[in-house]
């Protein structure tokens, strides 16, 4: 952290025009942010981490780093859950003690899951993959060696968002006999072939819309990764730029005021700082958009039943995808919306995702 805090304090930063977002992160919300992580409390940080259980899993000759937590309650439910990009573990830690130990916050014993909480390869403690590697399906089929044999589930479930979505989906494609119920938190998902409905010509439109705008950083990580990486693990501003627009972007929350997203924020970037993990983070967004054969097959859904939760209040929204949309690729069981939660819902709004993972999963406790 002395280094960290030595290149902060040494940063030359761009002087925009004035304080909008035209032409992305204005200097002085950027000098603010880096003012606050100079100030980060890494200990305070560090006592928060080892509250939790750490293990490193060795599968396929990659050694992956997670956080097991035991439930609390007569039969609790085996869940992984998958974060995205710009995030890691740490998303989900507001979540952990309302899953495993729900009758201490209002619910039902009955309702406990033990929980799987992965970094992805390549983020955090994780190893990366070797180069060309680290599809969807190529982390499902890790996931589910780490639940079935590193930790001898039979059956399990599985939440997903961003990254994590595509994950989780790919895991009940591989795998229905091990993953019996699915949850994906406002899942991107290419168009279908037409013909479209009314809702999926006005989503495709969204789409492209969206892309031109806002997916710059997309293409960026699916062309030239290492180009973009080079700067970024190099300069903490340049990192806190990158991922701090995008968070700030995609939180449901004001990450200005709330508390809770700019402790989110300032831990994401001490993660990705303290391990060098840029690089092989941007890296998945490479091998998805040059794999062949992994791409989710429309009209031919996948048959483990999948609930789906919409959320929204992003300062730039998603474009949020129709039920009939997503119908075309899953067996959707269950599908709630809701106005708030944004790209990060476990710290936006842990209480309201925790509910709604307690819902949809208490068919599979049998």
């Amino acid at each position: 952290m002395r280094d960290l805090r030595h290149r902060i304090s040494a940063s030359r930063l761009l002087r925009g025009e004035g304080d909008g977002w035209e032409h992305g992160v204005p200097h002085e919300w950027l000098r603010r942010l880096l003012d606050d992580w100079h100030r980060f409390d890494e200990s305070a940080f560090q006592t928060r981490l080892t509250a939790h259980e750490h293990l490193r899993v060795g599968t396929s000759g990659i050694g992956i780093h997670l956080i097991r937590e035991e439930g609390r309650g007569s039969n609790p439910l085996p869940l992984i859950l998958t974060h995205g990009w710009p995030s890691s573990f740490y998303e989900f830690e507001a979540l952990i003690p309302l899953l495993t130990d729900p009758a201490a916050h209002g619910a039902s014993a009955d309702d406990s899951f033990t929980l799987v909480i992965p970094s992805l390869p390549g983020f955090g403690l994780s190893d990366p993959y070797p180069s060309g590697r680290g599809t969807h399906s190529h982390t499902a089929e890790l996931w589910n060696r780490i639940m079935t044999e590193a930790f001898g589930y039979n059956h399990y479930v599985a939440h997903g968002s961003d990254l994590g979505a595509g994950i989780t989906a790919r895991l009940a494609r591989l795998h229905p006999e091990t993953v019996v119920g699915i949850h994906l938190a406002t899942p991107g998902l290419a168009d279908a072939p037409k013909p479209w409905g009314a809702n999926e010509e006005v989503f495709a439109a969204a789409v492209k819309s969206w892309y031109s705008e806002e997916g710059g950083y997309a293409h960026e990580h699916s062309t030239k990764p290492l180009t973009l990486a080079a700067g970024l693990l190099d300069s903490p501003s340049g990192l806190a730029a990158w991922i701090g627009e995008k968070v700030r972007a995609w939180s449901s929350g004001d990450i200005e005021e709330s508390p809770a997203e700019r402790a989110f924020l300032l831990a994401t970037l001490t993660l990705y700082w303290t391990t060098s993990t840029i690089t092989t983070s941007l890296l998945p967004y490479w091998a998805n958009a040059h794999a062949t054969g992994d791409r989710l097959v429309a009209d031919a859904p996948i048959d483990v039943p999948t609930a789906v939760t919409i959320f929204g209040g992003e300062r730039v929204p998603f474009p949020k995808p129709p039920r009939e949309l997503v119908e075309r690729y899953f067996a959707v069981t269950s599908w709630t919306e809701h106005e708030v939660g944004g790209h990060f819902p476990s710290v936006s709004e842990p209480d309201l995702l925790a509910r709604i993972i307690r819902d949809v999963f208490r068919p599979f406790r049998q």
